[in-house]
This record gives structure tokens, sequence and C-alpha cells, in this order.
């Protein structure tokens, strides 16, 4: 038998370990890729899910503002309704000037007990055309001024009606002159205060500009009055009698 070349043999054992151990390694390497990327992956999901919830808690926050200001929007318009409509009632049922004045007094007369039907009567019988004395009477009054002048205090003086029974007497602002200086006599373009006492019973007072008007009853006659001005430092003083009621 021939002799041959000795055949060599395979060196496979070290490359195979190497191989085996690159390919674990690139296993290793996918596997941590593939659980850092699942995870990442995850956390990004979480983080998604958390702003989605956030967004959806924004918009129904959103939401109910919007129909908390609807709601405030009908409240505030109902408001101004209403109060549009309580001062329409105001200024309809509320008087105001002569009417308010009467309205006063009739509160003051109901307070002290006189008979509502008495105070009707007394209203309607007032339409009626008045029994009045045919010539008024009219006084000539000084107006006391509240403070003291070069030649002393103007005096404060009265005049009396219906058999003395009915005293007046006023006072009024002190008049100056162009340089201001004071003058000896009240100022009619000013405020004047003039006093009705009645004998024996009270005192009505009644204070503005001129002329000024005023009634009182006094033993069964009605005593009209108009204050007009008169001469410098004088009022006139005019009261009508007329049956009443």
């Amino acid at each position: 038998m021939p002799l041959g070349r000795p055949r060599r043999r395979r060196r496979s054992g070290p490359s195979g370990l190497v191989f085996l151990s690159l390919l674990l390694a690139a296993a290793a390497v996918a596997a941590g890729l593939w659980y850092g990327y699942s995870l990442l992956s995850q956390d990004l999901r979480d983080r998604l899910a958390a702003q989605e919830r956030r967004l959806q808690e924004a918009r129904q926050t959103l939401a109910a503002a919007e129909a908390a200001r609807g709601r405030l929007s009908v409240e505030l318009e109902e408001a101004r309704a209403r109060l549009r409509y309580m001062e329409t009632r105001y200024e309809r049922d509320v008087p105001s000037g002569a009417a308010r004045r009467l309205h006063d007094l009739v509160v003051r007369m109901l307070d002290q007990g006189v008979p509502a039907d008495r105070l009707a009567f007394l209203i309607e019988a007032s339409e009626a055309a008045p029994q009045c004395a045919e010539t008024p009477e009219t006084r000539q009054l000084p107006v006391a001024l509240p403070v003291t002048l070069p030649g002393g205090v103007v005096p404060a003086e009265a005049v009396t009606f219906a058999d003395r029974r009915i005293t007046v007497t006023a006072e009024g602002v002190i008049a100056t002159d162009e340089q201001g200086r004071l003058e000896a006599w009240f100022d009619p373009a000013e405020p004047v205060q003039v006093r009705f006492s009645r004998l024996g019973g009270e005192t009505a007072v009644v204070d503005g500009l001129l002329p000024l008007h005023h009634s009182m009853v006094v033993d069964g006659a009605e005593y009209r009055f108009t204050v007009t001005a008169g001469r410098p430092g004088l009022i006139e003083v005019t009261g009508l009698a007329c049956a009443f009621p």
C-alpha cells in the first residue's frame, strides 16, 4: 500500500468557541437593547397617557368653567332685570316732592291713630270749592337776623292772625353789599325760615326760598298763608281763613 501524505486535522475547536461567544454576546446586546427599548417605550407610553389624562381633565375643567360662566351670565342678566324692575316700581310707587310730603303726613297721622276713613273724607272734601273769607289779611313782618350788626341785633318781631291764636315769626340770612359789608336787613334771595305757632299748641317751621306757603287748622277753620318778600328787611305774610273741611 503506497504511502501518502498525512491528512491535516481541522482546527475547529477554538474558532467555534469564538463564534459562539460572539453570537451569545450579540444576543445579549440585542436582548439588552430590546429590554431598554421596551422600558423606554413603556415610559413614553405612560407619559403620553398621563398627558392625555391631564388634557382630558383640562378640557373638563374648561367645559365646567364655560358652563359656570354661562350660568353666571344668566344670573347677572336676571339680577339686572330685577334691579330695573325694582327701580321702575320705586319710581312709580314711591312719591316725591309734594306727593312725598303728603305721603309722609298721611303716614304720620295714621301712626297717631287718626282713622283712615277720616283722612280719606278730608282729602275728598278738599276737592270741593272752599268757602273762604272775601279778603285775606296781610301783615308786614321784620325778618330777624342771627348776627350782631354795628347798630345792634335786629329784634325778632311777630305778627298774629286768627285773633292772636296764630303767631308768625321769621329769620333770614343777612344781606351784604357789593363790597361784602353787612347790611341791616335780610337777603331775600337766600332761604328764609318762618315759624307758625298756634296758641297753646305746636309750632310748624317752613323754610326755603320765597315765596313760601303753609296751611294750618285752628278752631275748625283753615288758615292758608303765603309769605313773599316786601320792603327791605320785611316780608309780607298773607293769611286767608277758609271753612274746614
